[in-house]
């Protein structure tokens, strides 16, 4: 799914295997890119707010909530939502366990890290 303010993809069409997603945020890393492993409890909001930058969260266990600008998303393990910068987002955690993500940020800002392969 994409709109003018975010992505949604399946983490299983871009990566073959576990190995070649570590292989993937190994390079990230060399790159300059900040990718931060989260847990968020169950009932936990991350108030309304916007980046300059791209947002890249990437679910691995549990679902997130999210409203970007007017649409609300549930994210579940597997899949990868892009946030475009400047769009006004929030994330919640209503499901019993949070859940536990990367959140993977650009230093250099308004890329998708994915855009290559989705094509």
């Amino acid at each position: 799914m994409a709109t003018g303010y975010y992505t949604i993809q399946d983490s299983k069409r871009l990566f073959a295997n576990e190995v070649e997603l570590m292989r993937f945020l190994k390079t990230l890393l060399i790159q300059d890119y900040k990718i931060y492993e989260m847990q968020n409890d169950q009932g936990t909001l991350v108030p309304y707010h916007a980046h300059a930058f791209s947002e890249t969260i990437f679910v691995l266990e549990g679902m997130v909530r999210l409203i970007i600008e007017e649409d609300i998303v549930d994210i579940h393990p597997g899949q990868i939502v892009t946030i475009s910068p400047f769009a006004i987002h929030l994330a919640a955690f209503p499901k019993e366990g949070g859940a536990r993500f990367y959140m993977l940020f650009s230093e250099r800002g308004k890329e998708n890290l994915f855009q290559a392969q989705d094509s």
